[in-house]
């Protein structure tokens, strides 16, 4: 007797989940006997739902060698089909659109929120305060997942024309409400990673030249728009701002310390000394660097500039 349609929803469903998130993770395949287990059916039962699926267009591959099943390339149902998140995800997701309101726009016909977690646009500022073509976002897309490298013009503050610039794109990333993308130049071996602001690029194409992406541990994770030498900065809070210290995570290898009479000691890593030293600046007079002492001369230095220039 046929399984009921609901059934059979929820198994193929279960199936094109299992192989979607496997083929994100990057995994060879599934094993029969787990997908057995995910879907709670019979052997043959599987293999006729793993034919509906490809009826309808799934790149779904079996391995006789191996015994795995697996998508040949990414792929979603051809009729989409719009998922209200409520709870924890909601909440979060609903955050994001606070901070990103292009993304509820980039989103619709596909994620909805539940209308009891209520959001206002105009509560805080959006995030990303960065103006950047969305023109480069589908081409960098493609990049980052098929590991090409691009080429694209792009122009630096302080110069007054583009030039042009051909990367391995790694990553993106938001920094002081400025997209930017982390990519390796292979033209450049003495200081291989560089960071680009989205808003500064232009005329972004996707290059046939592929490349391996470089282990975690040589990839730079700081803060900043910069990623020269990284040193870790040293700041301490006084007993006044301590408590904002202690309630953020800046960086997921921030190291905090507890001072006497209340006060914090705290370190973030930086690729840059007067990033780091704007950053320090930008908390207020209650924070102050202690070390390396090659930031705490700079930012001697730029408040030794404030002050002269307030007295003008």
């Amino acid at each position: 007797m046929p399984a009921p349609f609901i059934d059979r929803l929820h198994r193929l469903a279960a199936l094109h989940n299992a192989m979607a998130t496997a083929h994100a993770d990057g995994q060879r395949g599934i094993a029969t006997i787990d997908l057995l287990k995910e879907l709670d059916c019979k052997r043959k039962a599987l293999y006729d739902h793993a034919e509906e699926l490809r009826g309808l267009g799934a790149p779904l591959d079996y391995s006789e060698s191996e015994h795995l099943w697996s998508y040949a390339q990414a792929w979603n149902f051809p009729v989409p089909i719009v998922e209200t998140l409520s709870g924890s995800v909601g909440i979060r997701l609903s955050l994001d659109f606070l901070l990103d309101p292009a993304l509820e726009r980039d989103l619709e016909g596909r994620i909805a929120i539940d209308p009891a977690l209520k959001r206002t646009a105009g509560a805080t500022l959006p995030r990303l305060t960065g103006i950047f073509s969305p023109k480069l976002l589908g081409p960098l897309a493609r990049a980052l997942k098929e590991r090409r490298s691009i080429r694209f013009q792009y122009r630096k503050p302080s110069e007054r024309d583009p030039s042009p610039r051909e990367v391995d794109p790694l990553e993106l990333f938001e920094w002081n409400g400025m997209p930017y993308l982390q990519a390796r130049d292979p033209r450049s071996p003495q200081r291989s990673f560089k960071r680009y602001a989205l808003s500064r690029m232009d005329r972004l194409e996707v290059l046939d030249r592929t490349f391996r992406v470089p282990p975690r541990k040589q990839i730079p994770s700081c803060l900043g728009a910069f990623c020269g030498e990284v040193f870790d900065a040293v700041v301490v809070a006084g007993p006044d701002h301590a408590p904002y210290v202690r309630e953020r995570r800046w960086h997921p290898s921030q190291k905090t310390r507890e001072l006497p009479r209340g006060a914090v000691e705290f370190r973030l890593p930086f690729g840059d000394l007067g990033e780091a030293t704007r950053w320090i600046l930008g908390q207020g007079p209650g924070f102050a660097p202690v070390a390396p002492k090659g930031l705490v001369q700079e930012w001697r230095r730029q408040i030794q500039a404030l002050v002269a220039r307030s007295l003008r």
